[in-house]
């Protein structure tokens, strides 16, 4: 068995124990459940990849509060209309990104009441996986480099795993989310902090993007240090333009890039 397989076999018997703790968050009364059902697309899936970024820069707070609330989110709603999730963590290239979580998740039941009373179970059980395996999770490049975070690429991935799913582009409806500080080292050389937003947008302009029409892609964390502080306005703001610019040319539905998914900004 390869290191890929055994890293899910890990993930799948961490989902089985899991699945039989105690949820991790208690829904009020509906919580929306029914109004993310009633937008579920007709005769399709809500398939949803997420890529978290753990580079030299963020591998000492993985997720924030905020960042872990909007990858429950996203889970939350393919385990409400159905599909497949992927979610995994990334250090360099795509060659040393590292399984998380991957299954496809639905709802049984009768009637809709049983089958959302059930989801709150599923969600944290996904979620417990993917956080506890971060914390124990050792990142190191694993194909020689020593540095050069690839962001680009994972876009690359999620363009992979929607056409694994829907070859005929008549079934899915895919999420992606990434969940990164923004700054690609690897292709587009983010990463000079005196970086204007013109420079950032015309590199953006010159790199080839990968097909992900129809997907609606999230950012988020983009200009977030380690330590969760926000660096220099103009070097954050020269990262989300040339993000919103690489997202728009990928024929993407719909393109959000914040720092804070808190707020918007």
């Amino acid at each position: 068995m390869n290191s890929n397989s055994t890293a899910k076999a890990l993930i799948v018997t961490a989902v089985l124990m899991t699945s039989s703790c105690s949820p991790l968050h208690t829904p009020t009364r509906d919580d929306g459940a029914k109004a993310i059902l009633a937008k579920c697309p007709s005769g399709r899936s809500v398939d949803s990849r997420a890529s978290l970024d753990m580079s030299a820069s963020r591998i000492q707070q993985p997720l924030s509060a905020p960042e872990s609330e909007t990858l429950r989110a996203t889970v939350r709603r393919t385990v409400i209309c159905g599909g497949v999730v992927e979610i995994s963590a990334f250090f360099g290239s795509v060659a040393s990104t590292v399984p998380l979580y991957s299954g496809k998740l639905q709802l049984d039941g009768a009637t809709d009441n049983v089958r959302l009373r059930r989801e709150p179970e599923l969600t944290d059980a996904v979620m417990e996986t993917v956080e506890t395996t971060l914390t124990q999770l050792q990142i190191e490049p694993i194909d020689g480099s020593t540095g050069g975070t690839d962001i680009l690429g994972q876009l690359s991935q999620s363009a992979e795993f929607q056409r694994q799913l829907d070859p005929v582009d008549n079934t899915s409806n895919l999420s992606v989310l990434l969940v990164t500080d923004g700054e690609d080292n690897a292709t587009l050389h983010f990463s000079d902090p005196a970086l204007s937003r013109e420079q950032a947008v015309a590199m953006a302009d010159e790199v080839a993007v990968p097909d992900l029409s129809g997907a609606t892609v999230t950012f988020i964390g983009v200009g977030k240090t380690s330590n969760g502080a926000i660096t220099e306005t103009t070097y954050v703001d020269a990262l989300k333009a040339a993000w919103t610019r690489v997202c728009e040319r990928t024929g993407a539905t719909q393109c959000i890039v914040v720092t804070d998914p808190a707020n918007g900004q």
